[in-house]
């Protein structure tokens, strides 16, 4: 690699760009909500704690279910970084509008909140998978930091209503930064757009392991909502798990990269639902097994990518909006909160997972230990050969060069010999 290369950024500089603006932005929605909307939504009377609910599940529905339109229409335009930017506006305004205490204008502050929300995830999403290579590392630490700021922000309603407002704006500001550096920094040195907006006609093997794909996203989203766990109330072991939450999503395509996605799906899913069973009495059992769970949502979204590789906003849209439908039956009071039903639905996705990723074997990384692994080392091993062959062809030119240059000193010697005698 020459020294130009060498000193110019690296791609992987966008994934954590957005993985940083990714908390972000889910840090100012829950915060606002919980500090400001549901505050005054709560102060409104009779019927108070029906309108809060009702805010929260317009909000849920909204900024995953709107992924959908908003990525197709994302892979058409190539705007990412500008519609990340706008996204921030749309969050800051949802923040601004909050601090009306105003019913009316707290409703409108939800929408902006989760429109933004939806606008934010699918244009980093989108610009992260641009970068991905067909890999899952990428999506997985994209994604990881988002968990991280929706705990956090369940603590900001403790602090006043105008200081966390300021300091959300000046956070929202910096990403609007990052991303701007961002943008100009891939228009001089990486020129990565969106590939042609394309779906292609599928066969029933494909449509089927999309299903299955989706149907698997929805079963994780419906288990995050009834992972009620007893020792939950305990603020150490509640940030653990949220640190469990972040390690897995994150770990999970890295390993997946290495070993395969397919034996990463299902080794982590069986052995989530082994550690689930005893989980409610056992804390370290429970915590492992949220680590292992959360494996498999960068493995989901890096395989819905790469069977729409001209369409990698859909597949995020898709993916969220998946989300979207397994979140519902939670928020509207179907719950299931019993270890069996974590076991359950971890071994039911293991299953659904592992016939889905067969089916697109020839799309994804699915080998038993990764043949897209297998091709790198090879592709190692080509350009090793390659760099000894160089440099013993170097060093033999450098040999003759030696050589020549002693048979015009012995050359020169002999012409002074002659001309003394």
């Amino acid at each position: 690699m020459s020294t130009t290369q060498e000193l110019l950024p690296k791609k992987e500089v966008t994934t954590f760009a957005f993985a940083l603006c990714h908390f972000v932005v889910d840090f100012a929605c829950v915060s606002t909500m919980l500090c400001a909307v549901s505050r005054v939504l709560g102060e409104s009377g009779q019927g108070s704690l029906e309108l809060i609910a009702l805010s929260i599940l317009l909000y849920d529905v909204v900024a995953f279910a709107f992924q959908l339109p908003v990525g197709i229409v994302l892979d058409k335009l190539d705007k990412n970084s500008l519609a990340a930017m706008l996204s921030y506006a749309l969050v800051g305004g949802g923040v601004l509008l909050s601090l009306v205490p105003i019913a009316f204008f707290e409703w409108l502050a939800v929408l902006l909140l989760a429109a933004g929300n939806a606008l934010f995830h699918c244009a980093g999403g989108l610009c992260v998978l641009n970068i991905s290579q067909k890999h899952a590392g990428p999506s997985g630490i994209f994604i990881a930091t988002g968990a991280v700021g929706v705990f956090l922000g369940t603590f900001s309603a403790q602090y006043g209503r105008l200081q966390v407002a300021f300091s959300l704006l000046v956070l929202l500001f910096l990403c609007a930064s990052i991303t701007r550096v961002v943008q100009k920094v891939n228009k001089k040195y990486w020129n990565i757009h969106n590939a042609p907006f394309a779906i292609p006609e599928f066969s029933s093997r494909t449509l089927l392991a999309i299903a299955l794909l989706c149907f698997v996203v929805a079963l994780r989203s419906y288990t995050g909502m009834i992972m009620a766990f007893p020792w939950k109330s305990e603020m150490l072991l509640l940030a653990l798990s949220i640190l469990g939450v972040f390690a897995g999503k994150a770990l999970g395509g890295m390993v997946a990269d290495r070993i395969g996605f397919r034996t990463t799906a299902t080794f982590s899913l069986i052995v989530a639902a082994t550690l689930f069973a005893p989980s409610w009495e056992i804390p370290v059992m429970g915590l492992l097994g949220v680590f292992f769970f959360n494996f498999t949502m960068s493995i989901t979204l890096a395989s819905l990518a790469n069977i729409l590789p001209n369409a990698k906003g859909t597949a995020f849209g898709l993916a969220s909006f998946s989300l979207a439908v397994g979140a519902l039956p939670a928020l509207v009071g179907f719950r299931i909160e019993h270890p069996v039903m974590l076991s359950g639905i971890s071994l039911v996705s293991a299953l659904a997972l592992g016939v889905g990723l067969t089916l697109v074997k020839d799309s994804v990384a699915t080998g038993p230990f990764g043949h897209e692994r297998m091709f790198q080392a090879a592709q190692v091993v080509e350009a090793v050969e390659e760099d000894n062959l160089i440099a013993e062809l170097s060093d033999q030119v450098d040999e003759l060069a030696v050589e020549d240059e002693c048979t015009v000193e012995d050359y020169l010697v002999d012409e002074d010999k002659q001309e003394e005698g």
